[in-house]
C-alpha cells in the first residue's frame, strides 16, 4: 500500500513540474506586458506620427518658402523687392534667400528694417513680424539647401559640406531630385550618414517641374525604418517674382517664431506642404493668399489615423508604392502592408501633403 501512495505522489509531482515547464516555455517565447501574453498569431502596430507633440488648439501655422534666388546669383529682382513682396503681398511668416553658391546675409545690407534678434543663422525682425532665415543654395553637383548657418561656397565636396552644415547646427535637404538621375539607394546614404541634419527633399520644385520627385520620396521611405523617415517640402525656387512667387509653400507648427522651434520642426516633420498651380497668377483676387486646404488637426487612436482640414473637397492616402488606398478622412492601418502612409488634401486651388506616417508591423 505504501509503495502504491509513493509512486501516486512522485506521479502528481511529475505531473505538476511538466505543467510548470511548459508555462515557462511558453512565456519564453512570447511577450507578457502589463499582465498580457502577446500571441504570435496576433498582430502588434506602431504608428509614428509626426505631429505627435503639435497642439492644434494653439499652435500657429507660419507661411514660409526656403528656396528664393535675387539679383545676387540669377534671379531677376533685388534682394529687397523679393523681401518685401513675399511679406508685403505674400503674407509670408518665414522666409529664406538661397543665392547659388552665395550666402546673401544679412538683410540690413538690404531693406531699412533692423531686427532685435540676428545670428549667422538667422534674425527676426519686429516691423515686419518675419523670421529670416540664412541659406545657400550649393550649386555644385546635386543642389541642396544650406539652412540656419552662414556656410557661402558652392559644396563641390557633398561630405565635407553636410559635415561644416551639421558643425553648425544647420537644416539641410535636396532641391529638385527630378532634375538628376540619381536613384533612392544614392540619397539614403545621405540621409543616415547626416541624421538630424539632412532632413528631406523638395517633392514640389517652382510648380511642379519634377513630379516624379513625389515617387523618389516614397522609394526612399520605404526603404528607411518606419521611425526615420525623411520629410517632403514643396518651394517656389524663386528666379522671378513676375512667374514664380507664391505657388510653393509649406506651414511650420510651431509656437513662436524662433529659430529653435524652426530647426526644431524641420528635424521632426511638424508642418504641412501646399502647390497652388495659380498662385503665380496676379491677375487673380486671390493673389499671395495661400488657398489650399489647411491641416487643422491630427490624431491617432490604436491603428486608426483621423485627420481633419479646412477648405478641402477630398483626401486620399497612398503607401509605400505611391498607391492610393483610402479616400476619408480616417485611416486604419492594420489592414495595410505599408511601411508608411501618408494624406493629400485637395480643392479647386491646389493640394496640400501631409507628412508620412511611419507604420511599424
Amino acid at each position: 500500500m505504501k509503495k502504491v501512495l509513493l509512486l501516486s505522489g512522485l506521479c502528481l509531482l511529475l505531473f505538476f513540474s511538466s505543467i510548470q515547464s511548459a508555462t515557462f516555455a511558453f512565456t519564453e517565447n512570447n511577450s507578457v506586458f502589463d499582465g498580457q501574453v502577446s500571441s504570435p498569431f496576433t498582430q502588434s502596430i506602431t504608428i509614428y506620427n509626426p505631429y505627435n507633440e503639435v497642439d492644434f488648439n494653439s499652435v500657429h501655422h507660419y507661411k514660409t518658402n526656403l528656396h528664393t534666388h535675387t539679383t545676387e546669383s540669377d534671379g531677376s529682382n533685388d534682394p529687397n523687392e523679393v523681401i518685401y513682396h513675399y511679406h508685403d503681398i505674400g503674407n509670408y511668416d518665414i522666409l529664406s534667400i538661397t543665392d547659388h553658391s552665395l550666402n546673401t546675409w544679412p538683410w540690413t545690407d538690404y531693406i531699412d528694417e533692423n531686427p532685435v534678434e540676428s545670428s549667422s543663422s538667422s534674425a527676426y525682425y519686429p516691423d515686419l513680424n518675419l523670421l529670416a532665415i540664412s541659406g545657400n543654395e550649393l550649386s555644385m553637383g546635386h543642389h541642396r539647401s544650406s539652412l540656419l548657418n552662414d556656410y557661402p561656397f558652392g559644396g563641390f565636396f557633398m561630405h565635407f559640406a553636410f559635415w561644416k552644415i551639421q558643425q553648425d547646427n544647420g537644416v539641410s535637404f535636396f532641391n529638385h531630385p527630378g532634375r538628376y538621375t540619381y536613384d533612392a539607394s544614392w540619397y539614403q546614404h545621405y540621409f543616415d550618414w547626416f541624421d538630424d541634419c539632412v532632413v528631406g527633399v523638395e517633392v514640389f520644385n517652382q510648380g511642379d517641374r519634377y513630379p516624379t520627385d513625389r515617387i523618389l520620396w516614397d522609394e526612399i521611405n520605404k526603404d528607411r525604418s518606419p521611425d526615420d523617415l525623411i520629410w517632403g517640402f514643396s518651394n517656389d525656387d524663386m528666379h522671378r517674382l513676375s512667374s514664380h512667387a507664391f505657388r510653393n509653400y509649406q506651414h511650420f507648427l510651431i509656437d513662436e517664431l524662433t529659430e529653435d522651434e524652426l530647426r526644431s520642426a524641420m528635424i521632426d516633420g511638424s508642418f504641412y506642404f501646399s502647390y497652388e498651380p495659380d498662385g503665380a497668377d496676379d491677375s487673380l483676387d486671390t493673389y499671395g493668399q495661400s488657398m489650399t486646404p489647411k491641416l487643422t488637426d491630427v490624431t491617432v487612436n490604436e491603428t486608426i489615423i483621423h485627420l481633419t482640414a479646412e477648405n478641402y473637397t477630398s483626401v486620399e492616402w497612398y503607401d509605400q508604392d505611391s498607391e492610393l488606398i483610402g479616400s476619408t478622412d480616417s485611416l486604419d492601418v492594420s489592414s495595410i502592408n505599408s511601411n508608411f502612409i501618408r494624406a493629400v488634401f485637395s480643392n479647386d486651388y491646389g493640394k496640400t501633403f501631409t507628412q508620412p506616417f511611419g507604420v511599424q508591423q
